[in-house]
């Protein structure tokens, strides 16, 4: 799992990576992240033997992420396409997954369209702001370039009161693809805070498991999340199983 901003913030911030300030006195040449897979592109030695090594493991042999480009000095290294492409074939030779957060949609540019170019699944997280609803509907969001790839639909921090729900949307979109709701939570916000995401999404799709099974029990936030993974393991069970046969699994 990756992302295309700064180190520590986007998906990074909540999860278990170590922040250092500006004047910590044991800053180092970081050694990891898309600053160390830059500098093995241009050596020509990035190879699907040596990424994990340049990687943060936040799920032990499960999930590794690796970091955004260094938040330090006054000209951080700066992705590009060709960088882009070359992280990401070497990465899906290793992984059997890689999920790459390409941000909002604001101030997009080459990077972010390369990412996506690549993508063989998109996961859109719009919100019920009817403006921003409006703004890819009617193609004016950068995002509605990707409308052709298999798209998911996650309308995130869900209000199920809203006059913007899922069935009035369709109606005014005439959208009949993939769209799932995911209702606000208070305990995933403080999960974030605390850097526990991955503890919390654990715990909870796995108290989850049992809460499904009682009748007329509203869809909460647990259940949403096992839909959504779901959804994104069967879009992705192609690609999955051929590389297991790769690997002589």
């Amino acid at each position: 799992m990756t992302h295309l901003g700064r180190r520590y913030t986007g998906i990074e911030s909540g999860l278990p990576i170590q922040e250092y300030g500006m004047d910590d006195p044991t800053l180092q040449l970081q050694e990891g992240g898309w600053d160390a897979a830059a500098r093995l592109v241009l050596r020509g030695t990035l190879s699907k033997e040596n990424i994990r090594n340049y990687t943060t493991p936040v799920l032990e042999h499960t999930l590794d992420v690796l970091e955004g480009t260094s938040s330090f000095g006054a000209t951080p290294p700066l992705l590009s396409p060709g960088l882009v492409r070359a992280v990401i074939d070497t990465a899906n030779q290793y992984y059997d997954l890689t999920l790459i957060d390409a941000g909002s949609g604001a101030g997009w540019g080459a990077v972010q369209h390369e990412a996506c170019a690549r993508a063989k699944l998109a996961v859109l997280s719009l919100t019920q702001n009817m403006r921003e609803l409006d703004a890819y509907f009617e193609s004016v969001s950068p995002l509605s370039t990707y409308s052709s790839l298999p798209l998911l639909i996650v309308l995130g921090k869900y209000d199920v009161h809203s006059q913007a729900n899922e069935t009035n949307i369709r109606r005014r979109y005439g959208y009949k693809g993939a769209l799932y709701t995911v209702p606000y939570s208070t305990g995933f916000m403080d999960a974030w805070n605390r850097r526990d995401v991955i503890g919390h999404v654990q715990r909870e799709v796995r108290s989850g498991k049992e809460q499904h099974r009682k009748l007329f029990m509203p869809v909460g936030w647990a259940q949403s999340i096992r839909h959504i993974i779901k959804a994104i393991l069967e879009a992705a069970e192609s690609d999955l199983r051929l590389r297991a046969l790769e690997r002589g699994a």
